[in-house]
């Protein structure tokens, strides 16, 4: 054991950093180091390399007493000193005489007179009552001493880093003058009113299903067709309504088939129609079965049905009677299909509720309109860009196909047809048509919120629609930019001014050059900027 030397007296935890400090914070020269066996030293053997070399750095030697045979052996390989034999560890110490042995023997019981011995303060270790913790106490602390004793030393690779992030700040400092020398070269920015042209004009028209793209020749543009069909009902407000029992005709008929040998199904409250003009109605759906051929001749077939007059009355009190079916009408069927009557129609009491005609025309037209709405958002819905199609008034057009009353319902099926169009094409047409009226409107573009007319005529059939398109409005001239800037393109501020005073589309201009010193527009092009004032 050297003489005159101070201990210090490891934790576990205490790794090569804080051991460090507390080494520079010695008074003496001998110091001797002890390590618990289970310190996180042995996890990492350069720690004992760095506490040998920053020990010999202020002048100190190191001494290593341990039980730990890993810091031991890596002590070994260091050179550091055993503590207890005052020599390298694994060092052979020469043979000792048997007077040495005394004396060592009489050290031993005597107490030393002059060796001074002076320990720093260890703080009380705490107990960890995470046993998990102290299981893996090595592995746990193991990237926490490599951390610290990087941190603790400038590395090559600090320096490195250093000289890299100079480099970064002198490049973004060059990039940074480049972009100030960029904006700072000269700009104009000029702003121009154009004059306007009043424009008048009368524009016919057509629109067709049969054409797939505008027709500027004889302003006619592509259109689209629909015809859709749908059932609804609809409650009528039965409030104060007076109820009573009321006569209604009814009897049975035969309906014959003499069109074709296939069978024709007929649906509920199909009418029947007298010769008068006074309608029945079958009260429930039927088959009339397909014509038969005999000797080559196509012979009628029949079938009996119930029906009911359509509105109340004694007049509905007819006798044998022929009918029709206005379904039919204006199609083959219509000759084909017929009924008979062979007993009068009888009068029945029925049990209903009064309502006026006003409120049953109202109830129908709302109804119809609901029906025609629904269909027309369910077409534009189910079509590609529809905010740019265009329904114009009286291009739709709404068929009743049947109506029943059946106290408090009203029920209708409907028929929707209906021409539409799309406005860009629309726009295209009338944008050709002023150019080509207007000298000084090329390339015009129309952006107008147009006011669409009612549709002078309709033919679905044809799949056609017409309307006339008046169009009254004040357009600014045409003008070519670019061609403007590379006029303007190296000019001084007055000549500017009198190239755009000759200029007869502009009405007025605004002229900016920046910064204050420059005096002629720049060369390059990107560098000027020319607003339209358009109001």
């Amino acid at each position: 054991m050297p003489e005159n030397f101070e201990i210090i007296r490891a934790r576990i935890k205490d790794d090569a950093a804080v051991l460090i400090d507390r080494l520079l914070r010695t008074k003496q020269k001998n110091i001797v180091l002890v390590l618990p066996k289970n310190s996180i030293i042995a996890i990492n053997p350069d720690s004992l390399k760095i506490l040998k070399q920053e020990s010999e750095s202020v002048g100190k030697i190191l001494f290593i007493d341990t039980e730990n045979q890993m810091i031991k052996s890596s002590a070994e390989i260091l050179g550091i000193n055993n503590a207890e034999t005052g020599f390298p560890i694994g060092n052979p110490v020469s043979a000792v005489s048997k007077s040495d042995v005394k004396m060592k023997q009489m050290m031993d019981i005597v107490p030393p007179s002059k060796t001074i011995i002076y320990e720093t303060y260890n703080p009380p270790e705490v107990p960890d009552n995470n046993s998990d913790l102290e299981k893996n106490l090595e592995n746990f602390y193991s990237d926490s001493n490599k951390k610290n004793v990087k941190n603790y030393f400038f590395t090559k690779k600090t320096v490195i880093s250093f000289k890299f992030l100079v480099f970064i700040f002198i490049f973004l400092g060059i990039a940074l003058l480049f972009s100030a020398l960029y904006l700072a070269l000269p700009k104009a920015n000029i702003q121009i009113s154009l004059k306007k042209m009043p424009i008048k004009a009368v524009l016919p028209v057509a629109v067709s299903k049969n054409i797939g793209t505008p027709n500027l020749s004889g302003n006619i543009i592509p259109g689209q067709y629909f015809s859709l069909s749908k059932s609804g009902s609809k409650i009528i407000n039965t409030q104060d309504v007076k109820k009573e029992t009321l006569l209604k005709s009814g009897g049975t008929i035969f309906i014959y088939n003499a069109y074709s040998s296939a069978p024709q199904k007929l649906v509920a409250q199909t009418r029947f129609e007298t010769k008068e003009g006074k309608i029945f109605r079958i009260q429930n759906a039927i088959i009339v079965p397909g014509a038969k051929m005999v000797a080559g001749k196509l012979t009628p077939s029949s079938i009996k049905a119930e029906v009911m007059a359509d509105a109340f009355g004694e007049e509905y009190n007819i006798g044998p009677s022929y009918f029709t079916i206005p379904g039919f009408k204006e199609s083959p069927k219509y000759a084909g299909f017929y009924a008979k009557s062979v007993e009068p129609m009888i009068g029945k009491k029925i049990n209903t509720e009064e309502f006026s005609k006003d409120e049953l025309e109202k109830a129908k037209k709302e109804l119809q309109n609901e029906l025609a709405e629904e269909l027309k958002n369910e077409t534009l819905s189910t079509l590609k860009d529809s905010s740019d199609l265009k329904i114009i008034d009286g291009a739709s057009n709404v068929r009743i196909d049947e109506l029943q009353f059946l106290p408090p319902k009203i029920i209708m099926k409907i028929t929707w047809q209906t021409m539409l169009f799309r406005e860009k094409d629309l726009k295209f047409l009338v944008e050709n048509f002023i150019s080509s009226k207007y000298q000084g409107l090329d390339n015009l573009n129309f952006n107008d919120i147009i006011q669409y007319p009612k549709a002078s005529k309709v033919d679905f059939k044809k799949g056609e629609l017409f309307f006339t398109l008046d169009i009254d409005k004040e357009n600014p001239l045409s003008v070519d930019l670019n061609a403007l800037k590379k006029e303007l393109s190296g000019r001084d501020e007055n000549e500017i001014r009198s190239l755009i005073s000759e200029k007869s589309f502009i009405s007025s201009a605004t002229i900016s050059l920046w910064p204050f010193w420059v005096k002629h527009a720049p060369g390059n092009l990107n560098k000027i900027e020319i607003i339209l004032d358009n109001k």
